[in-house]
């Protein structure tokens, strides 16, 4: 069936056949025919189509290289997998003919629509046997007749080198604000997902090729997702794009899996739904137990943030959220202990990258930690100190105080009961809601009237 909105044909995939009918792919060697270098995208019409077109970060699911001297346990609620580290190994691979498919949200509306995916943190080249967009449905299943299939310098495949990143062509597709895509990819080889922790996304893996299928049959949930790294659009009528940069925290962890919950999507949910600030998409870059200062278990802020934020297509505005990990990590790992000083030189540095680039920084506060594992007076002290320079330093072009909205008002340095998740350091829903409203709208209004 074709793809609205000018979406190509789909070739039909019969489970359990040997080849596919309309391109005649067999799952042997034709398929290989299809993949094209990095190098084959330098100066083809579809690169200078999309070199002309102004493009919005939309959606990120930022990879990272977990260091690998412990192990990466998972956990299961409500049958979706999350992946709690808790001493870092590589993640298992897919195995060799099977397919992905993973549902993620815009954030603003789109008259075009590219994908980049991610081999950056790989030591070996990473076929795509096919990858397709489609508008998501329920359970894993797409929209009947919304299926795109993704080229890549108008081929169908690709080959991704060790260490890099690779840009679809552009899909020509109206799309309104906060709409759910399915993206699948079809893996002929085996396959190590990238490392994120993927706490709150939805993703499945099934035998076969069956990246144009309306439902993945014999699908299970997958550990991790696919490669897609980023979604940008040609947006209908916007201009800027906000990064949310941060841990887990701005990552979702606790959230309802798959419901787009997080703190960012809350603040993209009221950006759009105020008509002066509809010229804003955001960028969700939070990782898991990520720390400003050091590698373990994920990369660095300071390492990542010039791709994760500064490279994002649109970016004029971050909002910067980070520094429980290392004050948590102090005491885990004396080490690596930090002190508030070192914390907010840190992000004095951050500050200093964006404000070079034109980028203003919003200062997150850290949110309290009372009664988690880690927790302890001295890292309450750090948490304290840091949180007051936040506030009060000029540093920032803008304070969200996230620490105000969520803390309990009688024991300030414990989250308030109705929003903690259960562990005494990530929010719920409710929590995360509050601190998506917690972000002032007039600092973007701001920049909005200004253009």
């Amino acid at each position: 069936m074709a793809g609205e909105n000018g979406g190509q044909r789909a070739p039909h995939y019969t489970p359990g056949r040997a080849q596919w009918k309309g391109n005649l792919v067999t799952r042997t060697g034709r398929a290989l025919s299809l993949a094209v270098t990095l190098t084959g995208l330098i100066g083809l019409p579809s690169a200078a189509l999309s070199a002309q077109l102004v493009w919005l970060g939309a959606f990120a699911h930022v990879p990272t290289a977990y260091n690998q001297s412990a192990l990466v346990t998972t956990t299961v609620r409500d049958g979706n997998p999350r992946n709690v580290p808790a001493g870092y190994a590589p993640l298992p691979a897919y195995r060799a003919e099977t397919t992905v498919r993973e549902v993620v949200r815009l954030s603003a509306a789109a008259r075009s629509i590219r994908v980049r995916l991610s081999n950056e943190f790989s030591g070996k080249e990473l076929r795509i046997g096919e990858a397709h967009i489609a508008l998501a449905a329920e359970n894993g299943e797409i929209v009947t007749g919304s299926d795109h299939v993704l080229a890549f310098a108008g081929r169908q495949g690709a080959l991704i080198p060790a260490g890099a990143p690779l840009l679809s062509d552009p899909v020509d597709w109206p799309l309104s604000t906060l709409s759910k895509l399915a993206v699948t990819i079809f893996y002929p080889n085996e396959t190590v997902p990238p490392a994120h922790t993927l706490y709150a996304l939805n993703a499945w893996a099934a035998p076969g090729n069956q990246a144009g299928a309306r439902t993945l049959m014999d699908a299970i949930a997958a550990r991790s997702g696919n490669h897609l790294s980023e979604v940008d659009v040609v947006p209908q009528g916007g201009s800027h794009t906000v990064v949310c940069f941060g841990d887990s925290v701005t990552e979702g962890v606790a959230s309802t899996v798959g419901a787009f919950r997080s703190w960012p999507d809350r603040l993209a949910e009221r950006l759009q739904a105020n008509r002066t600030t509809r010229g804003w998409s955001v960028v969700n870059a939070g990782i898991g137990s990520n720390r400003l200062l050091h590698d373990t278990p994920s990369t660095s802020a300071l390492s990542r943030f010039d791709r994760d934020v500064l490279a994002v297509p649109g970016v004029t505005k971050v909002i910067m959220m980070l520094g429980i990990n290392d004050i948590q990590y102090s005491r885990r790992n004396p080490a690596e202990a930090v002190s508030a000083d070192e914390i907010m030189a840190a992000m004095g540095q951050l500050i200093a990258r964006a404000h070079a680039r034109g980028v203003e920084v919003i200062g997150g506060t850290i949110t309290a930690f009372e009664g988690s594992s880690s927790y302890s007076p001295e890292g309450e002290a750090i948490r304290t100190k840091v949180n007051a320079w936040i506030r009060s330093s000029g540093m920032f072009d803008g304070v969200a105080d996230f620490d105000a909205a969520t803390r309990d008002p009688f024991r300030p340095g414990q989250l308030a009961g109705t929003v903690d998740s259960g562990g005494h350091l990530h929010p719920n829903d409710t929590g995360y809601a509050m601190m998506g409203d917690a972000v002032d709208l007039k600092l973007f209004a701001r920049q909005e009237r200004s253009d």
